[in-house]
């Protein structure tokens, strides 16, 4: 499954990307919504993982009708974050199952 990760800061988004690989994820990444909707032309993701920065943008509202969109605050840890979307996927599974 794929994550898309939207992140102003290179280092915060390298860490993300690093935190989301290790749970098993790929991930794809852009630097503002506009780039981010750009993406979703061509791949198709699981969840959007918005930074806290476009917390209140009009765009990252159309993301959260969507997708599974997961917000993250300035103080919030990639690693839990990571552990967050893993937790919510594997529920979903045995739903499924």
């Amino acid at each position: 499954m794929t994550i898309l990760i939207v992140c102003a800061d290179e280092g915060r988004r390298e860490q993300l990307k690093t935190a989301i690989h290790s749970a098993g994820f790929r991930t794809i990444s852009a630097n503002g919504l506009d780039a981010a909707w750009t993406r979703t032309d061509y791949f198709d993701f699981g969840a959007v993982v918005l930074d806290h920065e476009f917390r209140d943008d009009v765009a990252a509202s159309a993301f959260r009708q969507r997708y599974i969109t997961l917000g993250f605050d300035e103080e919030c840890r990639p690693e839990t974050l990571a552990i967050e979307l893993a937790n919510l996927f594997h529920r979903a599974s045995e739903l499924v199952q």
